[in-house]
């Protein structure tokens, strides 16, 4: 269930950036988007910017399918956004440093057994996607996890003829 395996991953972002390395930073995570900002929220002086730094997990797509008989493939793809305030523009490469950092936490734990699994045969990428937005930086990390797969229930009735 897609559910289950997004709730591993948060689950596992939430702990690594509340370690000792990156504690200190500030990173908040988030499910799916950042939280909306209402009006009420805007006239209490609550700014968008107040959400950074934050690490956004989100689900993108995932497939099943059938190899044999009771054997199934089940993939789910993800992908993570990266967002820092930084004081200068030369200071870019320690957002792209958070999205090393999760990739070498995400690849050790994938080998460990009981946990979710990074598919390594497809690429893990950590891409920046900023344009002279000093001081805010962004970057998205997209990877696929095996996921869990949902069997169907055959049942073979055989009637014996006599």
């Amino acid at each position: 269930m897609i559910q289950h395996t997004e709730k591993h991953l948060y689950d596992f972002l939430k702990k690594i950036m509340e370690e000792e390395t990156m504690k200190d930073k500030g990173f908040k995570v988030y499910r799916g988007f950042l939280p909306s900002n209402k009006f009420e929220d805007r006239e209490n002086g609550k700014k968008t910017n107040d959400y950074f730094p934050f690490i956004i997990l989100r689900a993108v797509e995932f497939s099943q399918e059938r190899e044999n008989f009771n054997d199934y493939n089940s993939f789910a793809d993800f992908e993570i956004w990266i967002g820092t305030k930084e004081e200068k523009e030369e200071y870019y490469i320690n957002n792209l440093a958070v999205g090393d950092y999760i990739r070498e936490k995400m690849l050790e734990e994938s080998t460990k057994d009981g946990s979710f699994a990074i598919d390594q045969t497809k690429e893990f990428k950590v891409t920046f996607h900023s344009d002279a937005s000093e001081p805010y930086f962004y970057s998205r990390i997209t990877f696929s996890v095996y996921a869990e797969q949902i069997t169907s229930k055959i049942e073979m009735f055989r009637r014996i003829v006599k």
